[in-house]
């Protein structure tokens, strides 16, 4: 592939930018350190895509929250603000049933909840700047584009990690976790933004920051291997995306998250280190433009 110019300096990237930032579990952290480093760099996006996690701190970005006020509000998020399984007796009728019809371990509900005491505006027709996320519907086989309506049931479902989280009804579909079928909706914020340029926000999968056949070496290996395998077509799927764009003549800047803390239910302590270390580095990747 020929090699591509020099990025502009970032104050004259072409217009509609679209900060657009990646799934990665608890990577909420991380992504609001991105926007954090934005900000410091005086880089206002024009509009926010996002898938899971990436689609929750689009949501706030959107409705105009400042990235230090999202640190503080992840920070005071507890377990029991996600961690709602099936009651006693339902989760026994569903024993029963054989699992039929169930669709995760955790309804999803007390994350909605979350969600609509804390997002900024209601609606994506309510936030001050465009907003867009992805999920992929189990109904209708294929990506959702998730860009009107309410908000609080969009990221739940661009969230709904399969088995973890109930799948969620939404407009007909059926839909769970948005990174699955967009790593990062690069294209999707293209097409429906008009994006000239993109600022991209990406958290590699646990499993790729890993020696390629350390999953030879753990426990129930080939669980590992499928692990691995879906995260790396997911991978190459971004990859050709981002080649795809480039040789459009788009603008796309990438920044990578390697190496970050990596907060989870039981470590949500971690989290000021994940943004932190995501300012950092953001700022050492895009300050020199």
């Amino acid at each position: 592939m020929p090699s591509l110019p020099l990025p502009p300096a970032l104050s004259q990237l072409p217009r509609p930018l679209v900060a657009v930032m990646s799934s990665g579990f608890f990577g909420f952290f991380a992504h609001a350190g991105f926007l954090q480093a934005l900000e410091d760099l005086g880089v206002a996006p024009d509009a926010y895509a996002g898938a899971s996690s990436g689609a929750l701190v689009a949501a706030y970005a959107a409705g105009g929250l400042a990235p230090a006020r999202m640190l503080e509000l992840f920070q005071q998020i507890s377990r029991r603000d996600f961690w709602d399984p099936l009651p006693p007796s339902a989760l026994l009728k569903s024993v029963l049933r054989g699992g039929r019809g169930q669709t995760g371990y955790l309804r999803g509900l007390a994350f909605q909840r979350l969600l609509e005491k804390t997002l900024p505006c209601p609606t994506f027709e309510a936030c001050a700047k465009g907003c867009l996320m992805v999920a992929l519907d189990l109904a209708g086989q294929g990506r959702a584009l998730l860009t009107s309506g309410p908000l609080a049931p969009a990221v739940r479902a661009s969230g709904a990690v399969p088995m973890l989280f109930a799948a969620v009804e939404l407009d007909g579909g059926l839909l769970v976790d948005g990174g699955l079928v967009d790593k990062a909706p690069m294209a999707a914020a293209v097409r429906h933004f008009g994006a000239r340029s993109l600022l991209v926000h990406l958290l590699p999968s646990a499993s790729l920051e890993r020696p390629p056949l350390s999953f030879l070496r753990r426990r129930l290996s080939p669980l590992a291997l499928q692990s691995q395998a879906v995260d790396l077509a997911r991978q190459q799927h971004y990859l050709d995306q981002m080649a795809g764009l480039r040789e459009q003549g788009l603008t796309l800047l990438e920044v990578v998250g390697r190496g970050l803390p990596r907060p989870g239910p039981r470590q949500l302590h971690r989290g000021g280190q994940a943004f932190a270390a995501a300012r950092a580095g953001t700022l050492a990747a895009l300050g020199g433009y």
